[in-house]
């Protein structure tokens, strides 16, 4: 900076255009040059090293450091003094010392002591596990199935020779018989020919199932008639409508009715059967067939069957009922209505439950059935549970020309709507031969119902008694267009069994893996039985194993095969 002057540092003016700073220094004060002669006198003989050690260093030695003493010495330049106490430490017995021990009778003995204590409690703990393992709670194997759940059943008269008993098939398991012809209320007659039967089932492997009808008797109906202030609500009666005329008429349009005049009272009976109808809603008249039931019991019956039941009870407020669909019926015939106040009623089950528990409190294993197919299945239901066992199912193996599809529907509406698991099976359509009808009935879920002279096909039965039929779950199928019906039963751990029914009148071959999802990974199928009618030579080698992508079947045929269900079935 040109012309421009600067003071230096003692005041003066600088008169050096140039920048260039000068050296300049500040004299020491006597203290200060002390301090530092003493400083460079540490440094050279080392003293602060000795005297003050790095915090992180640990003295590496075998004494005891709590005894390790610090003494400071200012006077002396800060020196520090140590003193230390070495004391021994034990380090273990050598081997001489040791040895001394080995043999003493103390220390013997306390080692034998330990060695068999420790395989005593090693025995111990395994018998411990031993034990837990056997007393563990097992799972309980699924209940056998019980004698009417075995079958088959069959029917007969009851007229029949008590000799003829012998002569059913010994597979079946039980026979019913009917005592509709007699009042089922009246005293028993024992020398009747179904009391017989009874006696005569008593005695062989057989059981006797007698059918009942509740609805209807005649033994309290004169007293009933005559106004019995006891019995006067035995039976239904309502008093008539009477037109502007003075004529009496049916208090509704139930079908069929009785005026009865006695005197100047007037009365009409409702008879939904034609005969005097019991009234359900009198607790004195359900305890009545309670001791009906009970009576046929003690004679020795296995089971009770109720004949009629859904008309057991009728709409307490006797209202009309509505006009139905059905075709040519007039107003005077049953078909003309719907019947929703004399059939069905929703407390049916409750009724039929309490005659239930009769027969299952007098025996150990009895049934107790309706002989009437359901057309409404939750009536018979209390809690969602049947009240009886073995519907009745005669309708879809009994029609003349019975379709594979609508069989398919039929049975799985059965099964999958209804939730009915094991019925009764009533087969008796010309559709199919009788033999393949049995091959489906057999091998459904359910019970067939044989005819009293039919020879039982042991083959057949072997096969229905197999783990995945008495146990497995049942799968429907209607295969090829709706012309096969198809089903498989399989259980965990069995050999699956797959049934084929062709309803065609010309043979097909079936793709079992192509038509059935849960087969689609089937290459092999093993043949176990076939109907009379089949005639595809390829197939009739029993336990042959063929390719399950081409399995032919005859016209109106069945054939009944095995496979190794996979893991995802």
């Amino acid at each position: 900076m040109d012309g421009t002057k600067k003071l230096d540092v003692t005041g003066n003016v600088n008169n050096d255009a140039s920048d260039t700073p000068k050296a300049t220094y500040k004299p020491l004060s006597e203290a200060d040059i002390e301090g530092q002669a003493v400083s460079k006198n540490k440094e050279a003989d080392g003293a602060d090293e000795k005297m003050l050690p790095r915090d992180t260093e640990v003295l590496n030695s075998n004494v005891d450091h709590s005894e390790v003493k610090v003494a400071l010495n200012e006077k002396q330049n800060g020196d520090a003094k140590l003193n230390i106490d070495v004391k021994n430490i034990f380090g273990g017995m050598d081997k001489e010392e040791l040895m001394k021990y080995a043999n003493d009778p103390f220390w013997v003995r306390l080692r034998w002591f330990l060695f068999i204590l420790f395989w005593l409690l090693w025995a111990a703990m395994l018998v411990g596990a031993i034990l837990i393992i056997y007393a563990a709670p097992k799972c309980n194997p699924p209940p056998p199935r019980t004698w009417w759940q075995e079958g088959p059943l069959t029917e007969i008269e009851p007229n029949t020779s008590p000799d003829e008993i012998i002569l059913l098939d010994k597979n079946i398991k039980a026979f019913i018989v009917s005592w509709l012809d007699d009042d089922a209320y009246a005293d028993l007659n024992e020398s009747h020919d179904v009391i017989k039967l009874i006696e005569r089932a008593k005695g062989s492997d057989v059981r006797a199932i007698v059918e009942l009808d509740p609805a209807t008797s005649n033994v309290w109906f004169e007293k009933s008639k005559d106004k019995n202030d006891t019995l006067n609500d035995y039976y239904i009666w309502r008093p008539p409508k009477m037109t502007t005329n003075g004529d009496l008429l049916a208090p509704n349009n139930w079908q069929p009715v009785i005026l009865d005049v006695l005197g100047n009272k007037k009365r009409i009976l409702l008879l939904p059967l034609g005969r005097p109808h019991l009234n359900f809603r009198n607790e004195n008249v359900t305890n009545a067939f309670s001791d009906v039931i009970a009576k046929f019991l003690d004679q020795g019956a296995a089971g009770i069957s109720i004949k009629n039941a859904p008309l057991l009870l009728v709409d307490t407020k006797f209202e009309d009922e509505t006009i139905g669909s059905n075709p040519g019926f007039n107003h005077q015939q049953y078909g003309f209505y719907t019947h929703t106040k004399t059939e069905n009623l929703p407390e049916l089950g409750t009724l039929l439950k309490q005659w239930r528990r009769v027969v299952k409190n007098k025996t150990t294993d009895g049934l107790f059935m309706i002989s009437d197919e359901m057309q409404n299945a939750d009536v018979f239901k209390v809690n969602n549970t049947f009240v009886v066992d073995l519907p009745v199912k005669a309708q879809v193996f009994s029609r003349a020309n019975a379709s594979v599809s609508e069989l398919v529907n039929t049975l799985n509406h059965t099964f999958n709507i209804d939730h009915i698991e094991w019925p009764l099976w009533k087969a008796k359509s010309t559709a199919y031969p009788k033999d393949v009808l049995d091959i489906v009935t057999y091998l459904l879920p359910g019970v067939p119902l044989v005819n009293s002279s039919d020879v039982v096909n042991t083959q057949l039965l072997k096969m229905r008694q197999s783990p995945s039929v008495m146990r497995g779950i049942c799968s429907i199928h209607g295969i090829h267009n709706n012309t096969v019906l198809s089903f498989i039963r399989v259980t965990s751990g069995n050999p699956g069994v797959l049934v084929a029914l062709n309803g065609q009148n010309e043979t097909v071959t079936v793709d079992f893996p192509k038509e059935i999802p849960a087969l689609d990974s089937l290459t092999e199928v093993t043949v176990q039985l076939y109907s009379t009618n089949f005639v595809e030579a390829d197939f009739m080698s029993i336990n042959a194993k063929k390719d399950a992508t081409a399995v032919r079947i005859s016209p109106k045929s069945a054939i009944v095969l095995s496979y190794v269900p996979k893991k995802k079935e």
